[in-house]
């Protein structure tokens, strides 16, 4: 068992694959992206949540919803949007 888990943790780390699990929102307060281990992310923006699906591909993470999909670049523990939007990452 503790071989398989060291495998599973050397494969994740070859692939690149860093947890982003966690909640990131804008300066004001108005856009935030909740992000969750099982590859789901609740996105609020001015109060209203809707729940979506990501997946990550280097240092973007790509968020697919009903509406659309989008594709937000990780810089440390930031993300910024395709507008320019930074969501910094909150602390817990």
């Amino acid at each position: 068992m503790k071989a398989l888990s060291i495998l599973l943790l050397l494969l994740l780390s070859a692939c690149g694959y860093r947890d982003i699990s966690g909640v990131y929102a804008d300066e004001l307060g108005t856009t935030a992206y909740d992000f969750r281990a099982d590859r789901r992310v609740f996105i609020t923006v001015l109060e209203v949540t809707v729940a979506a699906d990501y997946t990550t591909h280097g240092d973007d993470i790509i968020v697919t919803t009903p509406q659309g999909t989008v594709v937000l670049a990780r810089q440390d523990d930031r993300l910024i949007g395709p507008t320019g939007q930074v969501l910094k990452r909150q602390s817990i």
